[in-house]
């Protein structure tokens, strides 16, 4: 008798070879709930619970092949129906992969450049405190980003870095259960820099980094936001439809920043010193931190953001092109194809 683990349709399901009726209902069931529609995994496991159904009925040895009945005509390939191919929540439609984060960052872009774009003003400050918040939180720190242009930080306390630690692991794990990588690549790469950012940077370059996170901010997690549009997150995040506001939120943030640091470096409008709270004689603006304490001079922080800005819309890009272009599936199908070797 071939043992399971010779045999791929016994090895799909995760049964034995005595396995009866229920246990292959039941295995069937449990995977077929954690798979898309249309995908290759599921008509490759709708073949094994045919085969094993008549191997079922048959009672012929595991690995044996099982003849067709007098008379049987074979299934019709599976098509996923219009609603499926053209949902918008879909992540496998390679025409919304390619089309879906264009057409929304096009129209974020069309509000900025219009009256409409004031609407967005609150976002954007959001996302620059945001910027301050997320290096206080992976430092250790308590922080309270507020949309009126503050952010109140606190001191180091293991609450923050384990409370990070705990989400990023309810990520993961959620990520394994549903067999997403992208989450656990996610929390796999934040979990060293919060290491780092918590235990071994001095204290001096938490300051400067929190002061240059500003700034950086509405750049790094705008960027951030639009490339997520193709990562594929648990299911409870609801993120098929999610995905499409944060898309427009970022490009619309993004696009305001990016233009402003183009401006600045070609002497269209001065640097933005001071703060949003005390206005432009505010000492304790970002800028002057780095210009005052860090001894940055104008040319430094406007290369540098400027920099920051053409890294993140080229990271943007590559991101978009790797998926529009289905480089994830063939990366997933080699993965898969090394795991049943």
């Amino acid at each position: 008798m071939i043992t399971p683990e010779a045999d791929p349709h016994l090895l799909r399901l995760g049964l034995s070879a005595d396995f009866t009726a229920e246990k292959l209902r039941q295995a069937y069931a449990e995977r077929v709930a954690e798979l898309p529609a249309g995908s290759a995994e599921l008509e490759a496991l709708r073949e094994s619970h045919n085969v094993l159904n008549v191997r079922l009925r048959r009672r012929l040895p595991a690995g044996e092949a099982v003849p067709p009945p007098p008379g049987h005509q074979p299934a019709p390939k599976y098509v996923a129906p219009k609603y499926e191919i053209y949902d918008p929540a879909a992540h496998d439609n390679p025409w919304i992969t390619a089309l879906g984060p264009l057409v929304v960052a096009l129209l974020a872009y069309g509000v900025v450049r219009t009256p409409l774009g004031f609407f967005m003003e609150g976002f954007h400050t959001w996302a620059h405190e945001f910027g301050h918040a997320t290096v206080a939180w992976l430092a250790g720190h308590t922080a309270s980003p507020l949309p009126i242009g503050w952010t109140n930080t606190g001191p180091k306390t293991p609450f923050v870095y384990f409370g990070i630690i705990f989400l990023l692991v309810v990520l993961a794990v959620a990520g394994i259960r549903e067999r997403q990588v992208w989450p656990v690549l996610i929390a796999v790469a934040i979990l060293p820099l919060q290491f780092y950012l918590t235990w071994l940077q001095p204290e001096h370059r938490y300051d400067l980094w929190l002061a240059f996170a500003g700034c950086g901010g509405e750049l790094y997690l705008s960027a951030a936001a639009i490339a997520l549009f193709h990562v594929r997150l648990p299911d409870k995040f609801k993120w098929g439809w999610c995905r499409y506001l944060f898309v427009f939120l970022g490009a619309g943030v993004f696009t305001k920043s990016f233009t402003m640091w183009r401006d600045i470096r070609q002497g269209a409008i001065p640097l933005p010193f001071g703060s949003m709270v005390n206005g432009e004689e505010d000492a304790g603006g970002d800028l002057n931190i780095l210009q005052d304490d860090y001894g940055w001079k104008d040319r430094q922080i406007i290369a540098t953001y400027n920099s920051l800005a053409t890294a993140c819309l080229i990271a943007v890009v590559a991101v978009h092109l790797f998926f529009a272009l289905g480089l994830d599936r063939r990366l997933r199908q080699l993965i898969k194809r090394d795991a049943e070797t």
